[in-house]
């Protein structure tokens, strides 16, 4: 099969776009040699359901499937498929506009990128060494992007981990945020599009700092993308000894500032920003801060939710609610509800792409949300100013982190203002 290569001269012939469909699905149902698929991408100006589909081969009940895992930004779905539902699901993927495609075979790598128009460069790298043989076991332990039972430095030096590997017994919830957090950072879409180097990433309000830590270390230890990091919080002893967990490391890019997070201000605008479970209005004040530094990408899991619920109780209740708000609980709940809908739509407004997903399960901890937020456009799109208006009149609050951000929130301004 003729092989096309990506090539600067603009005399080389380009495959027409069915012949990358025809090299990937014939690798794909190659039983002696395929091993695994990976699609990720949209091309340009167009979507895609998922984030990324990965494909290998799998043995179920002695019978050969094809397992197909679509990731989303919050959840992941496998399904496996054999004789014709197999190859139906596979002409299905092919038919989405995924801009790279990566295909391992015993014998070699094939890497398709697809233009906008659906042309595709196709390049082949073979196999150095021996060849690989495709792994069909079914039920494979989850790879975690920070593996148990294997000794980790910065996993000892902050007490998750035994010095043989283990993880300690009380701080498994505390493994599996940090697991999980590092998975939400890396697949939320535009972490691939920050091109800068080394990347800057603050945490505001970062505490105990074992999120800091983590992001700090997968970044420039595990991934390979240098990266400092700035840790920001008021509690000067607590600092000290995350700097001393630091220096022992020999991080010299991970440093700790004691001040007030209104107050800080880093040496440029940072990439990343950080905000993990910092308390009530602190959530906010490190949502100002990341929207005034036109951060690119940002990282919110909110704590407690007083200052909201507050006005809750002051404001006249819409009399459909009348019987939520009369029982404290629920009261509160929708308090917590209600405080991140508008801190999401807040960041809407102000040009970023934002979604609220599920952090952890509450099986492990109760603070389990996380707002992510990826800068798109500039700030004031009617629709989403119109959306933030109607629910805050709605229940007559004003959200602190629109008082924080005063005249440059473009909700203070009339529609047509914000039009022009």
């Amino acid at each position: 099969m003729k092989s096309y290569l990506t090539a600067e001269a603009s005399d080389v012939d380009r495959p027409p776009q069915e012949d990358h469909r025809k090299i990937i699905r014939e690798g794909l149902l190659d039983e002696a040699r395929f091993i695994r698929a990976t699609f990720s991408g949209p091309r340009r100006s167009q979507a895609v359901p998922w984030i990324k589909v990965t494909v290998r081969p799998v043995l179920v009940k002695d019978r050969r499937h094809l397992q197909f895992s679509c990731f989303e930004p919050d959840r992941d779905i496998t399904r496996n498929y054999a004789g014709a539902a197999c190859a139906e699901q596979l002409d299905r993927l092919l038919a989405l506009p995924f801009r790279d495609i990566h295909l391992q075979t015993t014998l070699e790598t094939i890497y398709v990128r697809v233009s906008k128009s659906g042309r595709a460069a196709v390049r082949r790298s073979p196999v150095a060494g021996q060849p690989r043989t495709p792994d069909l076991s079914h039920d494979r332990r989850k790879r975690l992007l920070l593996p148990d039972h294997q000794p980790d430095p910065f996993l000892q030096a902050i007490g998750v981990m035994t010095e043989d590997g283990q993880v300690r017994a009380g701080m498994q919830d505390k493994f599996r945020q940090v697991n999980e957090f590092l998975r939400l950072l890396t697949r939320t879409g535009g972490f691939e599009e920050l091109k800068t180097s080394p990347l800057h990433i603050v945490d505001c309000g970062c505490g105990s700092a074992a999120l800091t830590f983590a992001v700090y270390h997968y970044l420039n230890h595990i991934l390979g993308r240098p990266a400092r990091l700035t840790g920001v919080d008021v509690r000067a002893d607590l600092l000290e000894k995350q700097a001393e967990v630091s220096r022992a490391l020999g991080w010299s890019d991970l440093d700790f500032q004691t001040t007030r997070i209104l107050d800080f201000q880093p040496e440029r605008p940072p990439d990343i920003v950080l905000a993990l479970h910092a308390c009530d209005t602190a959530t906010d004040e490190a949502l100002a801060q990341e929207i005034r530094w036109q951060s690119r990408m940002i990282f919110s899991a909110p704590c407690c939710h007083h200052h909201l619920q507050a006005q809750l109780g002051q404001a006249p209740t819409p009399s459909p609610f009348r019987p939520v708000l009369r029982h404290g609980i629920l009261s509160e709940r929708l308090g917590d509800i209600l405080t991140d809908a508008l801190r999401a739509q807040a960041l809407r407004v102000m040009g970023y792409r934002a979604d609220v997903v599920e952090f952890v399960s509450t099986e492990h901890t109760a603070k389990n949300l996380l707002i992510r937020a990826v800068k798109t456009t500039s700030p004031g799109d009617p629709r989403s100013v119109e959306e933030y208006r109607s629910l805050r009149a709605f229940w007559g609050v004003t959200p602190h982190l629109e008082r924080l951000l005063s005249e440059a929130f473009p909700a203070d301004r009339s529609l047509e203002e914000v039009k022009a």
